[in-house]
């Protein structure tokens, strides 16, 4: 069971939304290429001279072992409720897709502007994968939108960032715990993820190594089975689809445990496959060249993105001089991606006004 709390908490973070009443007054459906597509209308949307208003939505993750995810737009409410046409991918695969989930999304638009006219506005905002098919859209589609929402994402360099923390984390709870996980099984495809159930069971055996573990990553020390199981299903992808172990450890030295020596001596020791380095593709370098207002926002405590690397689009922008353009907000959500309706509401309003006003929102806390 804790696999699939974790899968829908990372694929539909705005489950918290449900419980709204959706203001959705027609729906078109269908496919575009190979991907499945959902566009939501609010009631009156374009009728007798009113406003024609886009938001494309881009999704999360969809693990490989589960089924393909359902477009609803039931949480789209925060924004149907603004007078937003929503629009949504599916993509044409599951698993790991941020190339396909940028031009899926642009088709989509294309189709969009083809069928119903060009809109008034267009902004792009989603979650976690689909924060990231935000900025790589924002950045090479600039002249298509207004604005750019990401939401817990990963906004530092994504194949560095996954390195960093991902692949980190299982090599070294590897070391730790030996015998729980099968990495190099994993990525040549001949084994399965260790179940989060097993997982729990030899975290509890030896709960203090667990959750000095867990600090080590800022990680709550129950959220670890998930985390743990959820990493391996990423990592089994990826490696998958690129043709071998993306990853490179071999002169890596890693630190921060109660007994440093002992982990670098015990952790599995694995070279990237040459070609599968650069699978993950164009979009893994954000470049910060932005000319459309970008505002970001994260949890305080994310147990799959943490902070560092969900806000460091920051340092990526004032690089390239661009950072009047960009500015990140913050919630005290527990968990990834956990915000709740009225916060999404409130950082889109954020938005259009500063696209509206041109008053650039102040960074901080959102309540």
């Amino acid at each position: 069971m804790i696999k699939y709390v974790l899968f829908f908490a990372f694929l539909c973070p705005t489950l918290l939304a449900l419980g709204q009443s959706s203001p959705v007054a027609s729906v078109d459906t269908g496919i575009i290429g190979q991907a499945r597509y959902r566009i939501d209308f609010p009631a009156n949307w374009g009728q007798s001279g009113g406003s024609k208003r886009l938001l494309l939505y881009a999704h999360g993750y969809e693990t490989m072992s589960s089924r393909r995810g359902k477009l609803s737009g039931g949480w789209m409410a925060p924004f149907l409720k603004k007078g937003f046409a929503v629009a949504q991918s599916a993509y044409r695969k599951q698993g790991w897709a941020v190339s396909e989930g940028v031009d899926d999304t642009e088709a989509l638009r294309q189709y969009f502007v083809k069928k119903y006219g060009q809109p008034d506005t267009t902004f792009i905002t989603g979650h976690s994968m689909g924060g990231m098919i935000t900025l790589a859209t924002i950045e090479k589609y600039p002249q298509h939108y207004q604005g750019a929402l990401p939401m817990c994402p990963i906004s530092d360099h994504i194949y560095q960032s996954l390195q960093k923390h991902l692949f980190t984390v299982l090599v070294t709870f590897d070391a730790l715990y030996p015998n729980t996980l099968a990495l190099e099984k994993l990525a040549n495809g001949t084994a399965q993820p260790t179940s989060g159930e097993l997982i729990a069971q030899k975290l509890n055996a030896d709960s203090l190594t667990g959750q000095q573990f867990g600090r080590r990553f800022a990680i709550k020390y129950k959220d670890l089975p998930g985390v743990l199981w959820f990493f391996q299903e990423i990592y089994r992808d990826i490696s998958q689809q690129a043709g071998g172990n993306p990853f490179d450890n071999t002169n890596t030295l890693y630190g921060g445990f109660s007994d440093d020596a002992l982990v670098n001596r015990k952790t599995v020791r694995l070279a990237a496959q040459p070609k599968s380095r650069s699978f993950l593709g164009a979009y893994t370098s954000y470049s910060g060249k932005i000319s459309d207002p970008v505002l970001l926002v994260h949890t305080t405590y994310d147990e799959l993105i943490p902070p560092e690397i969900g806000t460091g689009y920051d340092a990526i922008v004032r690089q390239a001089g661009n950072d009047p353009l960009f500015v990140m907000k913050f919630t005290d959500g527990q968990g990834h991606c956990r915000f709740t309706p009225g916060q999404t509401e409130a950082v889109f309003d954020q938005l259009r006004n500063w696209v509206k006003a041109g008053k650039k929102p102040v960074a901080g806390e959102v309540k």
